[in-house]
C-alpha cells in the first residue's frame, strides 16, 4: 500500500482543548452574525438576493479588503462542515411526511437535485480555481 493511501486510525478520538473549543464557538458565532447581518440586509434592502449569497459575498469582500481574516472563521467553518449531517435531519423528516409528493414527482425532484448538484460542484471548482490563482499571484507579489 502506498504512503498516500494509508490511513492512520487512532483508538480514541482526539479531544479539543478548552481554548480551541472556545475559538470554534466564537467563530461559529461570528459566522452566525455574518449570516444575521446578511439576512437583515437582504430582507430590508435586497429582497431579490438570497441572504446566503449576500453573506458569502460580504465575507469574500471582507477578506479581500483585509477586514475579515480567514483564520477568524476557519475552525468554525470546519466544525460546521464536519457536522453538516445534523443539518439534514429536518429534510429527511420532511421526506417522510410528504411521501405522496415524492412518489408522484420523485423523478422530477431527482433530476433537479442532480442538475443542481452538478451546478454547485462546477461553480465551486471554478471558485476554488480562481481563489487558488489569486492566492498564488498574491504570494508571488509578496515574494518579489
Amino acid at each position: 500500500m502506498s504512503a498516500a493511501l494509508s490511513v492512520s486510525v487512532s483508538p480514541t478520538p482526539p479531544t479539543a482543548s478548552p481554548g480551541k473549543s472556545f475559538a470554534v464557538v466564537a467563530q461559529v458565532a461570528l459566522i452566525a452574525l455574518l449570516w444575521l447581518g446578511a439576512d437583515t440586509l437582504s430582507r430590508r434592502f435586497l429582497p431579490f438576493v438570497p441572504s446566503s449569497l449576500l453573506g458569502l459575498g460580504l465575507a469574500l469582500v471582507g477578506m479581500a479588503c483585509g477586514i475579515l481574516r480567514r483564520d477568524w472563521l476557519a475552525a468554525g467553518a470546519d466544525w460546521l462542515i464536519g457536522e453538516m449531517l445534523l443539518f439534514f435531519v429536518p429534510a429527511v423528516v420532511a421526506i417522510v411526511q410528504y411521501a405522496e409528493i415524492i412518489r408522484s414527482h420523485g423523478l422530477a425532484i431527482l433530476v433537479v437535485i442532480l442538475l443542481s448538484t452538478v451546478c454547485v460542484m462546477v461553480s465551486t471548482a471554478v471558485a476554488v480555481d480562481i481563489a487558488w490563482r489569486f492566492q498564488a499571484r498574491s504570494a508571488q507579489r509578496k515574494a518579489s
